[in-house]
């Protein structure tokens, strides 16, 4: 028993230094391709990521903080999103501090984020129109476009 423990020992010595030679080094490890229907691009860290995430991940365009990991032609022609300015002068109306211009069913302005998801895919749908920016359509094609896409892991 304690003849077949010796070697045992050295050969779990032996991979625990190279895995700790191999990091020391830098080298990296190949990760596998990510999944079919991601949009094809991969964070700093090198995870894969979602198309959920991808705006604020990535940004727009994606390479702009991500690397490629066969592209999906799709993320490739993605909108940035609007944001709004929350600090603007106090103003009356859907959209006059640089929201959409949707007012939801609960009566509360839509952000740009939840536009096709309170709305609807076309619009004004559930919403009323108030001060609409011209973009909230093809922002919202874009949101309807990605959540139609599936949920990463």
């Amino acid at each position: 028993m304690t003849q077949n423990t010796l070697p045992r020992r050295i050969r779990l010595s032996t991979a625990i230094l190279a895995v700790v030679a191999v990091s020391a080094s830098g080298f990296a490890v190949p990760a596998r391709a990510c999944e079919p229907d991601a949009p094809g691009w991969r964070d700093a860290e090198g995870h894969c990521v979602t198309w959920r995430l991808l705006e604020t991940r990535c940004g727009t365009p994606a390479s702009t903080h991500c690397t490629p990991d066969a592209p999906d032609p799709a993320s490739t022609r993605l909108l940035p999103t609007p944001k709004g300015d929350p600090s603007a002068a106090a103003c009356s109306g859907c959209g006059c501090k640089g929201g959409p211009g949707y007012r939801g069913p609960n009566g509360r302005c839509v952000a740009w984020r939840d536009l096709a998801r309170t709305c609807g895919p076309t619009l004004p749908g559930a919403c009323v129109a108030e001060i609409v920016d011209p973009r909230a359509g093809a922002i919202t094609a874009q949101e309807a476009l990605i959540a139609g896409k599936p949920r990463g892991r």
